[in-house]
């Protein structure tokens, strides 16, 4: 069985993580939000969309895969915060949708 998930090292994940946060930021600060919606769906056996809002708009990424993995590590650096995970009657046809927010920096 040939394993289709991509597996990165070490330093390939944190260059693509510190990629992610950098355009995260961006593209949220320049649409004046600090709060975005990540969700995906599944449209085939190996096709599995990923999607980025911010209000009504949907962002793109130089990563033409993001998963909640990602997530789960910016927000265990403190770089976000879960605001809400939606549940199951909730969603229309995505599998998973997660309400995020960017941690301001206190000075």
């Amino acid at each position: 069985m040939i394993d289709y998930k991509r597996t990165f090292t070490e330093s390939e994940l944190t260059e693509r993580i510190n990629l992610l946060w950098s355009e995260l930021e961006k593209q949220c600060a320049a649409l004046n939000s600090d709060e975005f919606e990540y969700s995906w769906e599944m449209w085939g056996v190996m096709w599995t969309p990923w999607f980025i809002m911010v209000g009504d708009k949907s962002i793109n990424f130089s990563a033409n895969n993001l998963e909640s993995a990602d997530f789960d590590i910016l927000v265990k650096q403190g770089k976000l915060e879960i605001v809400k995970i939606y549940e199951a009657h909730e969603l229309k046809e995505e599998f998973e949708k997660i309400r995020y927010r960017i941690v301001k920096k206190h000075s």
